[in-house]
């Protein structure tokens, strides 16, 4: 005869509906979630905000609004935690961050594509507005408002004008000699070809040579270069990792560790540009030129030795090996990226 089930006092429920209850609990006091014992999806039984058969979360779309910013605010200054963390490592400790995502300790950091992304994003987009802000009329401070700079000289503005003027003044003609008996006959022959003889790819060209000339078209294509560059090292990211799984094929690394390398290094640009700019644009701005020069100097130097750093600790070659590879690496990429540059210049410029 099976033994009772034990009895229990009012106040207490069975195991299993402790277990429940707890379930219930944890998952109500979560603001992630909706407080859902089981999946609404699957109905599998929920031990986390996530159901462990589908993944759907258990999100509670019925709250406040300020209930739902609160959260987004924490979750933004969570990842800003982790973020901020990885950048300052990435930054001034070549390789690390590559290494310890290869080694599997990976929960402390930002995924390296979403880095990659993030920081581009901001990069470009500084670009972008430096890129768009129009060139102004430089005032000179000693005049008090009263003169402008040409040519990176001071002049006023009533000069300003004379010079416009005057580069806006037509060009005179030289005299032409009169016909005489010492005057040399000269044929003028046409140069073009008559209109119903070209193809319309020369009259495409000869279109395309002429809109080339003009400013506007110069303006459009660098705004559009500069547009197309995030897709353009996107795509040069592959090409980077392949160039160093070639490299170091001996070194027993798949080729998406290899991928990581890649957009580590390539965050760590982006980085190191906005670093050294900003703090350069910073003593420049204060009147401390001869700092703002130590530091350009200082950052150029780091972004030199980074690669073999961060290439000597992520393979252990010795220190020859990892410099020659390193140049090697640097020759060959410089070489691709000059090669993407004009591809993409001539295609937007066809297109246009």
């Amino acid at each position: 005869m099976s033994p009772e089930p034990p009895d229990f006092p009012p106040s207490v429920s069975p195991p299993d509906a402790l277990a429940a209850d707890a379930v219930a609990a944890q998952l109500a006091d979560a603001h992630h979630t909706a407080g859902n014992t089981h999946c609404l999806n699957c109905g599998t039984k929920l031990t986390g905000p996530f159901c462990s058969a589908c993944g759907q979360h258990d999100f509670d779309f019925h709250r406040s609004f300020r209930h739902v910013f609160m959260e987004a605010l924490e979750g933004i200054f969570h990842f800003d935690g982790k973020f901020f963390g990885n950048l300052t490592t990435l930054l001034f400790r070549p390789g690390r961050l590559t290494a310890e995502f290869n080694a599997g300790r990976r929960a402390s950091q930002v995924p390296p594509f979403r880095l990659y992304i993030f920081t581009a994003f901001v990069f470009f987009l500084l670009l972008f507005a430096r890129s768009s802000t129009p060139p102004a009329l430089e005032l000179d401070p000693s005049t008090r408002g009263s003169a402008v700079n040409i040519g990176g000289q001071p002049a006023t503005f009533a000069q300003a004008v004379e010079e416009l003027g005057e580069e806006l003044s037509p060009v005179p003609t030289p005299p032409v000699p009169a016909a005489g008996r010492n005057t040399p006959k000269v044929s003028v022959v046409p140069f073009d070809k008559p209109e119903a003889e070209k193809s319309d790819l020369e009259r495409w060209l000869e279109t395309q040579g002429r809109r080339a000339t003009q400013p506007e078209f110069q303006r459009e294509l660098g705004h559009r270069f500069v547009a197309a560059l995030p897709k353009m090292l996107l795509f040069c990211l592959p090409v980077f990792a392949l160039f160093t799984r070639v490299l170091y094929r001996k070194s027993g690394q798949v080729y998406l560790q290899h991928l990581v390398l890649a957009l580590h290094l390539h965050t760590f640009i982006f980085l190191w540009l906005m670093f050294r700019d900003g703090w350069v644009f910073l003593f420049d701005t204060v009147g401390l030129a001869a700092v703002s020069r130590w530091t350009e100097l200082a950052a150029n130097l780091w972004f030199v030795l980074y690669p073999v750093l961060m290439l000597r600790r992520l393979f252990g070659n010795s220190w020859p090996r990892t410099l020659g590879k390193t140049l090697v690496l640097a020759l060959g990429y410089a070489l691709f990226i000059a090669f993407a540059f004009f591809l993409t210049a001539v295609v937007l410029f066809l297109l246009m």
